[in-house]
């Protein structure tokens, strides 16, 4: 009978034992699963701060442009000479002053044609950009800047755009574009790689980009990288914000939404799952 008791008391303690083990486990499973998921919330605030402070900085620049008696002249008389030289050197600065080093000024005319590239000033063309341009025709109606991410015909950019006046006329809009260089280097001296997916049915309105066979997905289209580095996720059928562990690498994606409200692509970071988080505490 005391063997019976004993042997009966063993199993109890034992199973106990194991519900404790279990329950501990799933708890530092829980745990686990917290901490990574407010540290990758931490990471996606960084990202929309980081975008929100780089096309602040550009809306300042292009409202300081509009009020610039060059590029008033430039839009006013329809002569590109006015403000050639004048935006060149404001480039130049701005790369000098390591503000943008690539930053990329554009005008438009009041009904919304390409007035002049800076980047490709010699080959103008007075390029209709009603149809998919759609901030431009916003600021038309409410006269006042706007700034976000829009497709164009050379590709997806974080684009500050303000209006121009004569006097109190409207006469046109000038343009600061910046792509996503600075924002990779930000999160790859982390060890975090930046992937921008554009929906590859935008591609006929980005006609003036180039993009490398090797960085075409089979729905969407890297823009702001030189090499696939997403060629260890078989299947990318994104839905919403969210993660995915394959291999040794987390993928945290959430989507692009552009100035006019329209889903156009995702952002997608990844990491190896031994980098710690850490340091993006939100």
């Amino acid at each position: 009978m005391k063997e019976k008791r004993f042997f009966l008391s063993a199993a109890l303690m034992l199973f106990f034992g194991l519900v404790m083990l279990f329950l501990y486990d799933k708890s530092i499973a829980y745990e686990e699963e917290a901490t990574l998921k407010k540290q990758m919330d931490a990471l996606l605030l960084t990202l929309h701060n980081k975008i929100e402070e780089t096309t602040k900085v550009s809306l300042a620049s292009s409202v300081i442009l509009a009020k610039s008696p060059h590029v008033v002249a430039c839009l006013n008389q329809q002569e590109r000479e006015h403000c050639l030289q004048y935006l060149l050197e404001i480039r130049n600065s701005m790369a000098q002053a390591n503000i943008f080093e690539n930053a990329r000024l554009h005008l438009h005319t009041k009904d919304f044609k390409s007035f002049m590239r800076l980047w490709d000033y010699s080959n103008q063309t007075n390029d209709d950009l009603s149809t998919f341009r759609h901030a431009l025709e916003k600021i038309k109606q409410s006269k006042q800047p706007i700034h976000g991410i829009e497709i164009g015909r050379h590709g997806m950019f974080m684009r500050a755009i303000a209006p121009v006046f004569s006097k109190s006329e409207y006469i046109g809009t000038i343009e600061t574009v910046v792509d996503f260089k600075d924002l990779n280097e930000y999160f790859k001296k982390d060890g975090i790689e930046l992937y921008v997916l554009m929906k590859n049915e935008y591609q006929p309105i980005a006609n003036a980009a180039s993009y490398c066979q090797k960085l075409m997905l089979d729905n969407y289209t890297i823009v702001n990288q030189e090499i696939n580095g997403l060629g260890f996720i078989k299947e990318i059928n994104f839905q919403g914000t969210g993660y995915l562990k394959r291999g040794d690498y987390y993928v945290l994606y959430t989507p692009i939404v552009d100035i006019n409200g329209e889903h156009i692509g995702f952002f997608v970071l990844t990491w190896s799952e031994s980098l710690s988080l850490a340091s993006f505490k939100g």
